[in-house]
């Protein structure tokens, strides 16, 4: 039995994201494909004293590291309103305010981790519904890879994985509100055409006609400065930019790691403060 832990917690992208409806409780429903890339943020779980508070910290000074934060909620709803007994670190790589799932994915993780350190008889069904009642994304980052989701989120269909292919991530300084995007999302006149049946019936062709694809109902009400500037350096490589979630990160698949890292290597060059080369995990 270990009394330490490091697990990655990874970010995903949306290869598609239709909104196809809004409940009576002012939730928007969805279809749309989630897929884990290789971009990661790290959490090190530590038992400390039984009595001990917890504490949280993060070498990123815009992280709140109490009660507001995901991993203290996974935390609590695991060892008590009050957790004791352990102590984490997070390590932040993936950007906030994203559409790229960090949160929601270090909630993910810290439920496993803490699951395991603690040695805790909560089954993989329970976890599930812990996961859910703390975010609609949540669940997702559970098991991770290829999933169709459905209503708020919280409807999983995994689907086959797909080959690794070559990713460039990027995003500039501002971030998305997403209840603002789906105001604007309400505000059309017709809503965006659906991508989740395309990208399903592309999901094993070969890379170029999966992204080429791949379509988000947020790119008609996102017109960040940034996220124009990102979507003009990829078109001039030759390649189809999607936002990922509500935003502002963008992406777009490459040919191959070289392809990636050249564009990631030309958005650091106009200044765009995240640009990253992956692949889909």
């Amino acid at each position: 039995m270990t009394d330490r832990l490091m697990i990655q917690a990874p970010a995903k992208i949306n290869l598609s994201l239709d909104i196809t409806g809004k409940r009576p409780d002012g939730y928007h429903t969805l279809r749309s494909i989630f897929q884990t890339v290789g971009l990661y943020d790290t959490l090190s779980l530590r038992k400390t004293e039984p009595d001990a508070p917890m504490q949280l910290s993060c070498q990123d000074p815009e992280v709140p590291c109490d009660a507001r934060n995901l991993i203290w909620k996974a935390a609590a709803a695991l060892l008590g309103e009050n957790p004791r007994g352990i102590s984490v670190h997070l390590e932040k790589r993936i950007p906030s305010q994203a559409g790229l799932g960090g949160g929601s994915s270090d909630c993910a993780a810290a439920l496993r981790g803490i699951r395991e350190l603690f040695s805790l008889s909560v089954s993989d069904a329970e976890l599930h519904e812990i996961a859910a009642r703390l975010g609609a994304d949540v669940p997702f980052f559970l098991c991770g890879g290829t999933v169709l989701c459905e209503g708020i989120g919280e409807i999983l269909t995994p689907l086959p994985a797909l080959p690794e292919y070559s990713l460039v991530i990027a995003k500039g300084h501002e971030g998305v509100s997403t209840p603002e995007g789906y105001r604007r999302l309400d505000c059309l006149a017709e809503q965006p055409a659906p991508a989740t049946d395309r990208v399903l019936q592309a999901l094993h062709s070969d890379a170029e006609t999966l992204f080429s694809a791949c379509g988000n109902a947020f790119d008609a009400v996102t017109e960040l400065a940034e996220v124009r500037l990102i979507r003009n350096v990829m078109r001039r490589y030759g390649i189809h930019p999607v936002l990922s979630g509500s935003g502002a990160a963008v992406f777009g698949g490459c040919r191959d790691a070289e392809q990636a890292n050249l564009i990631a290597e030309a958005l650091r060059k106009e200044e765009i403060p995240f640009a990253a080369a992956c692949k889909t995990v």
